[in-house]
């Protein structure tokens, strides 16, 4: 996983019972994206409701090194297409994680950002899981935080085994 995205969808009109699908149309249009380029897009979101961004999801994917500069305007055409009016600045945020490029030579630093992100995206989880789970210290955010979601409140990319193993996935 090297890519972080925040898409706050409350701030730019659709309300918390349709984000889980705006959501998933986002995730669908980058899937089918990358998959007209040959390479498959694990992906795992989690959605929110906050005073800030009002109904949101936060997603992390793994975008293949040699579509970076391809992907990077796709996001927000994504976006601007599946809201129901404009686009309001700042709706959506998105990062690379910068040690993915040199994760197999230090795996540490990428571990560390990633579980980093990991640990936010799961912060509405229930704090006694944050321990026995090994991601205590991960974050800044506590977890046992609640937030009303309508819908689905997580979601995975269901293909990582054969992604993992080599697989010529392209789904």
């Amino acid at each position: 996983m090297n890519r972080f995205i925040t898409i706050a969808w409350g701030k730019s009109g659709i309300d918390g019972e349709r984000s889980v699908a705006a959501t998933g149309k986002f995730v669908t249009r980058a899937r089918e994206w990358l998959g007209g380029h040959g390479h498959a897009m694990p992906w795992v979101w989690v959605q929110e409701t906050g005073d800030v961004f009002g109904q949101h999801c936060h997603l992390l994917l793994h975008i293949d090194h040699s579509m970076k500069e391809l992907f990077g305007p796709m996001p927000l055409r994504w976006v601007k297409a599946i809201l129901p009016s404009r686009y309001v600045a700042k709706t959506l945020d998105t990062q690379t994680l910068p040690a993915a490029r040199s994760a197999a030579s230090n795996p540490l630093v990428y571990e560390a950002q990633l579980l980093g992100k990991l640990h936010y995206m799961m912060k509405t989880a229930p704090a006694s899981l944050e321990e026995p789970l090994g991601m205590a210290g991960r974050g800044h955010k506590p977890w046992g935080q609640s937030c009303p979601v309508y819908g689905k409140r997580a979601a995975v990319w269901q293909n990582w085994k054969q992604w993992r193993e080599g697989g010529a996935l392209i789904a």
